[in-house]
């Protein structure tokens, strides 16, 4: 057990690198969404459509690659950059793979109307696959890791020795690849499949249905096939039909456009739009998630825990971007992302029942421009409002709860999270001491495996603990030393990164 929370861990400390550029990105998104709603035509207009297509498409769409290459090069314990190459090479293997064995098996699919939207493919980097999302780089990344950190020191007689160390494990790698994008093509379809399947379902069962689907439409975010669940609904007759003369539209979202041409012919709106009741979580979860992180984050934290969430959160209730937060999450806690999707589909319930009959599939932004399109005695538009006030409290006291009674290691609560003193310490790394303190401290070069680091402690894993001289490494400033099996934390803070930098420098090996 304790090896499968240390290997946790150390996932999860590799997640954080790609999470933290989509904030920045999120953050850039959303101003981009803000001058598209306020510019419109204008030049302010353009240039915020620009801002949001152009880190839209280079950043949120190839979340799959930047996932891979960053969790192999942060999970690899030296050459780093040949581990985050041999990600690369491998992310393009699979979708080469995966296309020709597709495209021989007569399995591609043919792009419709709306493109390939419904087919369970989709067009990555120009190459049509099986559409796995985020998950595919999540599992290569891993996967390119363990190979690298494996077999990435074998050594071949002098003959064969280019073929030796990393460059065996990268032809590792390349046989598993193959094989795994053999296997998704028939794997994937399957689950695309009976995710399809269970749209019937959902569309016959009323609100018990209508729960399902907002359930499903946040708990399979990460595997990306959520766009199953919802496009159904939206685009075809699975969502409703609506028949005007001797023209019958068909799905949820061409039928609100249909009726918004026609608002003063109308005295309601068609009950389809319960299907685009899915952004209870862009909102009002997005801001208890964020309530709840920083009530229960250690007290000397929360100032940090804060200032980390809630642009996050803000991102996610304007402009509906709720990667950026919830990325902090779903994968260290899945049983709060669990919760997380009840919600989701407890209150789109709630909504529909309660009367509303406006879209809330976005952020505030996207909801403010329904708003002012329909009368509101059409759209009860302040009844999402009504719900949402009680939902956000609720979903923060129930985050509350679970967090502190199952003592989950959600933003200022991990164990890689720095004291006040460390906040507080925003000096250069060299006014701290000398690094070989550190090392020697450690039991010297002999004694250190391998060096990595989180936000804010310098995580050394070592050969012999009893080795470790803390009277040495304290010679060096620091907020606390904490020591788990073989692994050593030293606190450093937020300058951490330049540390571990002259560490390794120190000590000769790659950063």
């Amino acid at each position: 057990m304790g090896k499968i929370q240390a290997a946790m861990k150390k996932f999860s400390a590799a997640m954080v690198q790609p999470i933290m550029y989509l904030a920045v990105a999120g953050i850039l998104m959303a101003i981009g969404v803000i001058c598209q709603n306020l510019g419109g035509e204008s030049v302010v207009g353009k240039a915020g459509t620009f801002l949001y297509n152009l880190f839209n498409s280079s950043f949120l769409s190839q979340l799959s690659i930047i996932f891979c290459v960053g969790i192999a090069a942060s999970l690899a314990k030296k050459k780093k950059g040949d581990a985050a190459l041999i990600a690369m090479i491998t992310f393009f293997i699979f979708l080469y793979a995966n296309n020709q064995w597709l495209t021989n098996t007569g399995m591609l699919a043919e792009a419709t109307a709306l493109g390939l939207s419904g087919t369970g493919q989709a067009v990555v980097l120009g190459v049509q696959v099986v559409d796995m999302n985020v998950f595919l780089g999540i599992i290569l990344g891993a996967v390119v890791a363990w190979f690298f950190n494996k077999f990435g020191d074998v050594k071949f007689p002098d003959v064969v020795s280019i073929y030796g160390g990393t460059r065996f494990a990268f032809l590792l790698c390349t046989i598993f690849t193959i094989a795994f994008a053999i296997v998704m093509c028939y794997v994937w379809p399957v689950v695309n499949g009976g995710i399809a399947a269970l749209g019937g379902f959902m569309a016959s069962s009323g609100n018990i249905g209508l729960f399902i689907y907002g359930f499903l439409n946040r708990i399979l975010i990460p595997t990306g096939l959520h766009h199953m669940v919802y496009l159904p609904f939206l685009m075809t007759e699975l969502g409703g039909t609506l028949s005007l003369g001797e023209t019958t539209i068909s799905g949820a979202m061409m039928i609100w456009y249909a009726q918004l041409g026609m608002t003063e012919y109308l005295t309601e709106l068609h009950e389809s739009v319960k299907w685009m009741y899915f952004g209870m979580a862009k909102v009002w979860g997005a801001l208890a998630v964020s309530f709840a992180f920083v009530l229960t984050a250690k007290k000397e934290k929360r100032g940090k825990t804060a200032s980390t969430v809630i642009p996050s959160a803000i991102i996610a209730v304007l402009s509906g971007i709720t990667e950026p937060l919830e990325f902090m999450f779903m994968f260290v806690s899945p049983l709060l992302w669990l919760v997380h999707s009840v919600m989701e589909g407890l209150f789109g319930v709630i909504t529909y029942v309660a009367g509303a009959r406006i879209p809330f599939y976005g952020g505030m932004l996207n909801f403010l421009t329904s708003m002012l399109t329909v009368p509101g005695h059409l759209s009860k538009w302040w009844i999402v409002l009504i719900v949402g006030v009680p939902a956000t409290i609720i979903w923060t006291l129930v985050f509350v709860f679970m967090i502190k009674k199952l003592n989950l290691k959600t933003p200022g609560r991990e164990d890689d999270d720095e004291g006040e003193e460390g906040q507080a310490q925003a000096v250069k790394a060299d006014s701290r001491g000398d690094v070989n303190d550190i090392i020697a401290g450690l039991g010297g070069k002999e004694n250190i495996v391998h060096v990595t680091n989180c936000m804010t402690r310098l995580r050394v894993e070592v050969k012999d603990l009893s080795l470790l001289d803390e009277d040495k490494i304290n010679k060096y400033k620091n907020s606390g030393i904490v020591k788990k099996n073989n692994n050593v934390q030293i606190i450093i803070g937020l300058q951490v990164g330049h540390v571990k930098s002259d560490v390794c420098a120190a000590l000769g090996i790659e950063d």
